[in-house]
């Protein structure tokens, strides 16, 4: 499910202020953002290099050693989860598991999944059911939630310790579709129950407890037609996301008659949610006699996002955002006998807004008033991304019934986009450009045998990071400075937050059996 999705802009300024500035982030896909070929129906759109976790990516892919190719080259695990009418390819029963464990360095997210599927297919019907449970792993430190950090301060007074929120989510997803000769027609459903996202408590440093709770869609329904070695497939999607944040923070209050300190608890509701409009188009062929492949996509992506999130971090406020995002590819591939070789290239335009508009009545620098309502900050972002994988594999017969598969590949993806920022309150024009890398490296490993196939994939990413951390593996938050007189803290210090690099890996087992 992912990514997807707008966020606060990053300030205009160097390269190391736009670092600093946590821009929000969510990836909601259906497979790993590094290598699925869902990302080439949802689209994400970010503005900061804020690294992707593994939580969706817990979908078989036959594909993902090789750097998760998915234009050329089809995946046949993958697939019928992407295009709903891709499940004609399957025949007879077969069902399969794929336990998915994925991890951030510096301890700043993880997670295990436990899917498990069937899918049937009976005359020109078929369908796929999938269900799985979901446990991620705490990102904030424990010494961080409840009244201990405040254990040292003077005259304070205690709260209970908070009830510690649930990390499990569910996920079920249901296919149907039916074959008219060689065209296949299809729809399918997901449902998420989650309690948690990867990764949202660290963007609430300075609160005592973050309780999430909300659920995710995807419906599609998918066209599918195969002749002469030759394929087509459209695509219409419609992803929704609603997510509550209640978050609970211990506001400092100065006394001043007693001189003394006093905590109070708060507690900030947030929300957060996003609907996303697909439609996807590809087409492949044979080239002459020549064993290769060449394919074409196009999709085309409308995101709306009427609730952003406050995250306590320094960012530029923004209440609401959409886009216009297009992938514009082509792939390569070729398969041998005991080898396969693919090339996919992605040009990825993105046309995205955001806004923040004034809740009370206001004025700008120079007194001309701003009434409620009215936008206060409007940002726009122009993007020209870039993406680039590249995968091989090679088969060793083992006998007349086994082989082993050993698969290596890789993926780039170049952000590139132009601020235009527009400030109505201090009366400014502001622009910058931006840039950076994300590297993933993909490896995998297959065992086939009779009527079964043992499967371990693995991807390691690179060049995106998350909110930082001290030496003491706690949140990297600045120190706590009191205004006597004031009713809370003083405002966030901008350069007291790092942003540091990290590594997502993930790691896949799955399993898949014909029964008959």
């Amino acid at each position: 499910m992912t990514t997807r999705t707008l966020g606060a802009p990053c300030h205009a300024g160097s390269w190391r202020q736009a670092r600093a500035v946590a821009c929000r982030i969510a990836v909601f896909a259906l497979a790993p953002a590094a290598s699925s070929a869902a990302h080439a129906q949802l689209i994400a759109v970010k503005t900061a290099p804020i690294a992707d976790g593994g939580q969706f990516a817990f979908l078989p892919s036959a594909n993902l050693g090789m750097g998760g190719l998915s234009i050329a080259l089809p995946d046949s695990t993958l697939d019928a989860f992407v295009n709903p009418a891709k499940g004609s390819r399957y025949g007879g029963v077969r069902v399969f598991g794929a336990p998915t464990f994925f991890s951030v360095s510096r301890r700043a997210g993880g997670g295990l999944t436990l899917p498990v599927g069937t899918s049937i297919s009976s005359g020109a019907w078929f369908t796929q059911f999938a269900v799985a449970m979901q446990e991620l792993d705490r990102t904030r430190p424990e010494g961080l939630e409840g009244p201990p950090i405040f254990a040292g301060v003077a005259g304070v007074q205690t709260i209970s310790e908070p009830e510690k929120p649930s990390r499990n989510n569910r996920y079920v997803h249901g296919t149907l579709g039916r074959r008219f000769g060689t065209l296949s027609v299809a729809a399918s459903a997901s449902w998420w129950a989650l309690n948690a996202m990867d990764g949202v408590d660290l963007y609430y440093p300075r609160s005592q407890s973050v309780r999430q709770g909300g659920a995710a869609s995807d419906v599609r329904l998918g066209l599918f037609k195969e002749w002469r070695g030759q394929s087509f497939e459209a695509l219409v999607v419609r992803h929704r996301v609603g997510m509550n944040h209640d978050v609970a923070f211990m506001d400092v209050f100065w006394q001043p008659s007693a001189r003394t300190m006093t905590l109070v608890p708060r507690f900030e509701p947030n929300a957060d949610r996003v609907e996303t409009w697909g439609l996807h188009l590809g087409y492949t062929r044979p080239l002459a006699d020549s064993g290769w492949r060449i394919g074409g996509i196009v999709t085309a992506n409308r995101i709306d996002q009427p609730r952003m999130p406050s995250y306590d971090l320094p960012q530029v406020p923004a209440d609401a955002g959409c886009a216009h995002a297009y992938d514009l590819g082509i792939g390569i591939a070729r398969s041998a006998s005991n080898w396969t070789f693919g090339v996919d290239a992605i040009f990825e335009p993105i046309w995205s807004q955001s806004w923040d508009r004034a809740d009370e009545a206001t004025q700008t620098r120079t007194g001309v008033p701003i009434a409620v309502g009215a936008t206060t900050l409007d940002n726009e972002f122009r993007f020209t991304n870039g993406i680039l994988r590249a995968g091989f594999g090679a088969t060793a017969p083992l006998s007349s019934t086994a082989a082993l598969t050993f698969e290596a590949g890789g993926q780039l993806r170049a952000v590139r986009y132009r601020l235009e920022q527009r400030d109505a309150v201090l009366a400014e024009e502001r622009r910058s450009t931006q840039s950076w890398n994300e590297w993933t490296r993909s490896w995998g490993m297959s065992l086939r045998l009779i009527g079964a196939e043992l499967r371990y994939r693995g991807n390691l990413t690179t060049g995106a990071g998350r909110p930082g951390f001290d030496g003491f593996g706690g949140i990297a938050v600045p120190d706590v400075a009191v205004r006597p007189g004031s009713s809370s803290f003083l405002p966030f210090n901008p350069t007291a937050t790092s942003f540091d690099d990290v590594r997502v890996t993930t790691h896949q087992i799955s399993l898949s059996v014909a029964l008959r």
